[in-house]
């Protein structure tokens, strides 16, 4: 708060989770004390109150404008190397691994030297769970004619929450391109009195989306059908690519490799998904893409 009120740099990194937390727990390494003790739980007001004193006598002599001089490769190099240590402080976790000390170069050190002791199946679903949030914030390079909306569930009539944002990102994407069009896809399930993808019409039309710009596709249950079947109507209607499909973020990854396995020339639009959920999801689409690659 006090860096907020009082320094005159843009040049700040905030929050608990940043690299305020990571120069914090390096002074208090440095210092000799563990990480999580007693000790640690004391030192912490006392290295605040210190850093407040600093900032304060940075306020009262004005001295937060030099930090405008520091060159941008000084302040890039500052944030790699908060990045490296944090990358490095989470690689035990990784690997499955147990190392002792708590500076990066003990982990490091330790990571390397236990390396033949690694979890293989917690490395995996680590990997998977990375390569699922690279496409977290997927978009389209270029325009596509044909948007492919995958289905989700319905409480009812009403779309759950998940697929009310994937019905967003379709309405939002056609209203900026107005020569779109969409296959809405998803068949109906238990618990629910309409399909999916008249859920998704019935939604859209009521935006204002001109019903004669959508398609639907009411009988897949599943991701593989969900493609399958819009990519045979897309055939029968007569419907160019390349397609954009849009579902929620943590699952365009495993939509679009599923898709391209398909012959399908794809990109990826992600919808939102609330962030106290999506940790569950992405371990989801983790195990979903072993499932996947093994009975394909």
């Amino acid at each position: 708060a006090l860096v907020a009120v009082f320094s005159r740099s843009r040049n700040i990194v905030l929050g608990m989770d940043s690299a305020t937390a990571a120069v914090t727990g390096s002074a208090i390494a440095n210092l000799g004390v563990a990480w999580g003790s007693g000790q640690a739980a004391e030192a912490m007001p006392f290295l605040a109150l210190v850093t407040a004193a600093f900032v304060g006598a940075f306020f009262l002599l004005r001295l937060g404008r030099f930090a405008e001089k520091i060159p941008s490769p000084v302040m890039h190099g500052f944030v790699l190397g908060i990045a490296c240590v944090v990358v490095i402080g989470q690689l035990p976790n990784l690997l499955g691994i147990s190392v002792a000390g708590t500076s990066a170069v003990d982990k490091l050190a330790g990571c390397v030297t236990q390396i033949g002791g690694l979890s293989v199946p917690v490395l995996l679903l680590a990997v998977l769970s990375i390569l699922v949030t690279t496409k977290l914030g997927a978009r389209p390079e270029t325009a596509s004619p044909t948007l492919i909306v995958l289905g989700c569930q319905v409480r009812g009539q009403t779309p759950s929450l998940l697929l009310y944002h994937r019905i967003q990102a379709a309405g939002d994407y056609l209203a900026a391109n107005p020569d779109a069009v969409a296959v809405l896809s998803g068949g109906q399930g238990p618990g629910e009195e309409i399909s999916e993808a008249a859920c998704m019409y019935q939604a859209l039309t009521e935006r204002g989306v001109d019903p004669a710009r959508l398609y639907v596709e009411d009988q897949s249950h599943v991701t593989r059908e969900n493609l399958d079947f819009s990519a045979a109507l897309m055939a029968r209607e007569g419907l160019s690519g390349p397609v954009t499909i849009v579902s929620n973020d943590f699952h365009i990854y495993r939509a679009l490799l599923m898709a391209r396995d398909q012959g399908l020339d794809a990109q990826g639009l992600a919808a939102r998904s609330d962030w106290y959920s999506k940790p569950t999801f992405i371990l989801r689409e983790a195990m979903a893409l072993v499932k996947y690659w093994l009975t394909k």
